[in-house]
């Protein structure tokens, strides 16, 4: 592990480096409080253009993460509408800037280019 690298990105805290270590402090705290991220099988989910895949353990909150693999917008994405609510709470991004927990229609989830969201949305039976 770069040490000292990572020091002064803490330190400076400007770049887009800085910005993908703050994304993955944040996604590895939200790794270890929730058990869908942690335990729960993985599946791949049909997208169009888009990567899906759901995360689920038992009785706990489902994640979604989608990602753009593509230089171009993406949207609205085509997800499977009968495994998925029609709302979803965005966690993370790596582009979308301002409060992380507001709602998003997953029927009109538009992507900028390589743009990748963890969504999470509750356990249903």
């Amino acid at each position: 592990m770069p040490w000292e690298r990572i020091q002064k990105l803490q330190e400076s805290k400007n770049g887009s480096e800085w910005q993908v270590l703050e994304l993955c402090r944040a996604l590895g705290v939200l790794r270890a409080g929730e058990r869908s991220l942690s335990l729960g099988g993985a599946e791949v989910l049909p997208a169009g253009g888009a990567v899906a895949v759901l995360r689920r353990w038992d009785q706990n909150d489902r994640f979604l993460l989608v990602l753009n693999p593509r230089g171009e917008p993406l949207g609205p994405v085509s997800l499977p509408q009968a495994l998925l609510p029609p709302r979803a709470t965005l966690r993370l991004s790596t582009h979308r800037s301002g409060p992380q927990s507001s709602e998003v229609e997953l029927g009109q989830l538009q992507l900028q280019p390589y743009e990748g969201v963890l969504l999470s949305f509750p356990y249903n039976a």
